[in-house]
């Protein structure tokens, strides 16, 4: 089957965004770049990992596994959701056809019309499964709740032995008070405590609807028509709980260190039932997490910090360090004593600059892992996507009269910041990207 460079150009003039919308993968605007779960059927990711640049049209699946799902085009997206790779020679003809008739665009081909029936039949098989698996969107409970519902939760939750010694050990190195300052705190690890808690919050008048992370499933043998047959539980049964704020200081979710792969999720319950047939894996009542900015002050600001105060009430914000991470958040706040924003995502800076931009920032300092910046394999020693999106990130910065730079280290010294001021004696290297210059980390008295 041949088709004709016109409808081939029409196809390819489709965004991956458009396209991921109209195949029901639901996506997520995060700072620049909008969040779906990967496209590759054979990657079943517990949280959406799979970022498109909206600007550049491009993707890649940043999840565990080594998947490989990414593209620069709508028409690998398409390949990897239908067919679970991409092979010019086997998926272009097929994701042309596919995407064509999602999008409604008219096909004139050259070929035999056996050839054309076969490709339109499979498009709307595609096409049909896609219409099945839409759903609509459920938000998430005011902050002011959220903060309420979550801080009554953490401290009924427990303490695990395994999960303090990480914390106050040489990895991390907290202390108590910080740890506690901070709420973490264990999954509760059976059935029973977690039964217990929610029944608590529930005595103590506190619905649970819409409250990201808590969800509700169907008993065994349970009908889901019957309201009597849904039981509260939690999203996750393992790891602990790192609290996220925002920059009035509530808890507005969290992060779940899982203690395998991933590493890390958002504590976070999707609904469901509008598209799952099988009844053990129903889930209904919650509401998804996002990924909002982390905002952390220095352990002894943080104490201060009731919900509802302004940060600026409580911290200068002149100059502000940016990096991914809630665990290498706190540390760099606390050891350098300066505020962070903990990213969601590497390159996803949209939502920092109207949040700087109300706390009077000055200066703002980007200090991701070295492997977030870097590609050995590649011949200039870079990660272009992740560069791209610091030049286009400072550039809109600068038009705001905000000093930007970036803090670089030897890897040899410390994957992440937090490595480095721990394990390491050294302070980074200062590059200040609009004239180049490096200069060493000089703290302040």
């Amino acid at each position: 089957m041949r088709i004709i460079q016109h409808t081939i150009d029409s196809v390819k003039s489709v965004s991956t965004l458009e396209l991921a919308t109209r195949m029901g993968d639901n996506p997520k605007q995060i700072g620049s770049s909008f969040q779906v779960y990967c496209p590759n059927p054979a990657h079943h990711e517990k949280t959406p990992d799979t970022y498109i640049q909206s600007n550049m049209n491009g993707w890649k699946c940043f999840g565990g596994g080594g998947c490989g799902a990414q593209g620069s085009d709508a028409i690998k997206y398409y390949a990897w959701r239908v067919f679970g790779s991409w092979d010019p020679k086997q998926h272009f003809v097929d994701s042309v056809v596919g995407i064509a008739n999602l999008m409604g665009i008219s096909i004139t081909e050259e070929g035999s019309k056996r050839n054309s029936r076969r490709a339109a039949a499979q498009s709307q098989r595609v096409q049909t499964s896609f219409k099945a698996h839409k759903f609509e969107e459920v938000e998430a409970r005011d902050a002011d709740t959220c903060d309420r519902i979550y801080r009554k939760f953490l401290q009924m939750c427990p303490i695990y032995r395994d999960h303090a010694e990480e914390w106050l050990g040489p990895k991390r190195q907290y202390t108590k008070e910080h740890v506690l300052k901070l709420g973490l705190r264990s999954v509760p690890a059976t059935s029973d405590e977690i039964s217990s808690i929610i029944q608590k919050l529930q005595e103590d008048g506190e619905s649970l609807e819409r409250i990201p992370g808590f969800t509700q499933r169907l008993k065994q043998d349970g009908d889901p028509s019957n309201e009597k047959d849904w039981y509260w539980t939690l999203s996750v049964n393992r790891g602990y709980f790192i609290p996220v704020r925002d920059e009035l200081g509530r808890i507005v979710r969290m992060r779940v260190a899982t203690n395998g792969k991933p590493k890390y999720i958002w504590f976070s319950s999707a609904p469901n039932i509008q598209m799952e047939t099988d009844p053990e894996r129903m889930r209904k009542g919650g509401a998804p997490s996002g990924a909002p900015l982390n905002i952390v002050v220095p352990a002894q600001q943080l104490a201060l910090w009731t919900p509802g105060t302004d940060i600026t009430d409580i911290f200068r914000m002149d100059v502000v360090i940016g990096t991914e991470g809630e665990h290498k958040s706190a540390i760099a706040s606390n050891r350098l004593q300066m505020p962070v924003i903990g990213v969601p995502g590497v390159g996803n800076f949209k939502e920092v600059i109207p949040t700087i931009q109300r706390w009077g920032t000055k200066k703002f300092i980007i200090a991701y892992d070295t492997d977030s910046l870097y590609k050995e394999e590649e011949i200039n020693g870079r990660n272009e996507e992740v560069f791209k999106q610091l030049v286009r990130f400072s550039q809109e910065l600068l038009k705001l009269g905000i000093e930007v730079v970036i803090w670089t280290w030897n890897a040899s010294d410390g994957k992440g910041l937090d490595d480095l001021l721990i394990h390491s004696s050294k302070l980074p290297v200062e590059i200040d990207l609009r004239t180049g210059q490096r200069q060493p980390v000089v703290l302040s008295a």
